[in-house]
């Protein structure tokens, strides 16, 4: 068995004492041709941000800006996907329209009533994203309006899928060194490329 006995003191610092920061992981610069899983935040290297449904949105919300993330990703108490809140949802109209209907205050609004619930998420398949280019998702995400996409992978030991990944259009415009909406007024792929030239 080993035995720990060194000594532990405690003391006083000097002014210039400096502190081990990890430099901050900057995106790698894209481009549209690039292989699409590039600009994918794969959930096997980073951490996905979860919260439960019945929490508040201002809790939602608050969560977000300390971890510094514009999506969290809702999970039921068995850790099951029930959808996902943008930052957006919150501070979008959806919330004045379910305080008006439910005639409830902001802060008794819950992730629940203003999460895109899973039934409407429409992932995308890891299989296909492996052959897709970066130019695909985001005419995908231009095409549906839409701000963020799953990605779903076939679980290894059964015919179940599990969440691999998320598209951030806001993170691939960065990426690329450009503005780009999901619906903004870029509308055909011919004023996209245009954009991009």
């Amino acid at each position: 068995m080993t035995t720990y006995a060194h000594k532990l003191d405690a003391f006083n610092l000097d002014a210039d004492v400096q502190v081990y920061l990890l430099p901050a992981k900057i995106p790698e610069p894209l481009t549209l041709s690039m292989p699409a899983i590039w600009a994918m935040t794969d959930l096997k290297k980073t951490r996905a941000i979860s919260i439960n449904p019945n929490q508040t949105i201002d809790f939602a919300l608050q969560l977000m800006k300390h971890v510094g993330v514009r999506l969290l990703v809702v999970v039921n108490e068995n850790s099951l996907l029930e959808g996902l809140i943008t930052a957006r949802d919150i501070m979008g109209e959806k919330p004045m329209t379910i305080m008006t209907s439910n005639r409830i205050k902001h802060e008794e609004i819950l992730v629940s009533q203003v999460m895109t619930p899973r039934s409407v998420l429409n992932p995308f398949n890891f299989r296909d994203v492996e052959h897709a280019t970066v130019r695909e998702v985001v005419n995908k995400l231009r095409e549906a309006g839409r701000q963020h996409a799953i990605v779903v992978e076939a679980d290894e030991q059964g015919p179940d899928y599990y969440v691999r990944g998320i598209f951030s259009i806001t993170q691939i415009a960065r990426q690329l060194g450009m503005d780009i909406s999901a619906d903004g007024p870029v509308q055909s792929f011919a004023d996209f490329e245009k954009l991009i030239a």
